[in-house]
């Protein structure tokens, strides 16, 4: 994803990107419309903001969640340190590599297949 296939390399698409950082909620509705996904059912979200110990917060809470309550829990966090499969935990354990790489290019496959000239000012892959 770092290639410059997927980087802006002209002033005006690097103005471009940045107009669109506007838009992140938007376009994160409208990928998760082309990739069939609906978060409309009942599901519980804790999202951490802040400058420091977000990381140690979310890992906290998902720790009590999980062992005092018996929740299936899933974390996402960011940045990586080694392996970008540390951002992603099931169950307080980190997905293995199948997993990720499975569900990683089936969510590629179909945003790279979805073309509506509608939304041609979305970012793709």
């Amino acid at each position: 994803l770092y290639s410059s296939t997927h980087q802006a390399q002209t002033k005006a698409a690097i103005e471009k990107s940045a107009l669109r950082r506007t838009l992140t909620i938007q376009d994160m509705h409208e990928y998760l419309k082309r990739l069939s996904l609906n978060l409309s059912h009942d599901i519980a979200i804790i999202h951490i903001t802040g400058t420091k110990g977000k990381g140690s917060t979310a890992c906290f809470c998902e720790s009590i969640l999980r062992r005092q309550y018996g929740l299936q829990t899933g974390m996402f966090t960011s940045p990586h340190l080694v392996d970008i499969r540390e951002r992603i935990r099931i169950n307080g354990q980190p997905v293995s590599k199948s997993v990720f790489a499975e569900a990683y290019f089936h969510i590629r496959d179909q945003l790279e297949e979805f073309s509506d000239p509608q939304s041609s000012d979305l970012p793709t892959l």
